[in-house]
């Protein structure tokens, strides 16, 4: 399976309640990008499971913009900011079961924590907007991280389409 785990792109900051913050306009630029090359990557997922934060909402919405596209959408409170990481990888791997696609939107910390939980390598920190490939064979507990990409290599460097994880 492919797991592509996407932070939100960059979000105003002085909105209250946390879950009403919208992505502002480096935001919108930023998912565009991504969305860009994860289409390259693929476009079709089997799933697209999303935080129900707005800014996350907006992030998955300018993927669609861009080409990504998903056979179903599923918005999960575990895929919130303060999250479990651990109860929020079970939601996913229940979801995903069978599948070869899936993508998820969600924020920092969880982000991390999620790629944490699903390789053996250690996670770099996410920017916004960024995106980490992992590939799961499903008879191991663990896949291994594959690339972590950021709209800012994408946009400064289009030649170094991705960075590769030790």
């Amino acid at each position: 399976m492919q797991l592509f785990i996407v932070r939100h792109g960059e979000a105003e900051f002085e909105t209250k309640p946390d879950s009403s913050r919208q992505l502002n306009s480096n935001g919108q630029q930023e998912c565009e990008s991504t969305g860009h090359w994860i289409a390259e990557q693929c476009t079709d997922f089997d799933i697209a499971l999303v935080s129900p934060f707005v800014r996350a909402q907006q992030t998955w919405n300018a993927l669609q913009k861009q080409g990504v596209t998903s056979k179903q959408l599923v918005t999960l409170q575990e895929l919130t900011p303060d999250s479990d990481a651990e109860k929020a990888a079970c939601v996913i791997k229940a979801y995903s079961q069978g599948l070869n696609k899936v993508i998820v939107v969600s924020h920092l910390p969880l982000v991390c924590f999620l790629v944490d939980e699903f390789v053996t390598e250690t996670c770099p920190l996410f920017a916004t907007g960024s995106t980490a490939l992992i590939e799961i064979d499903e008879e191991d507990i663990k896949g291994h991280l594959l690339t972590l990409v950021s709209p800012s290599e994408l946009t400064d460097k289009p030649e170094l389409r991705t960075r590769q994880c030790c």
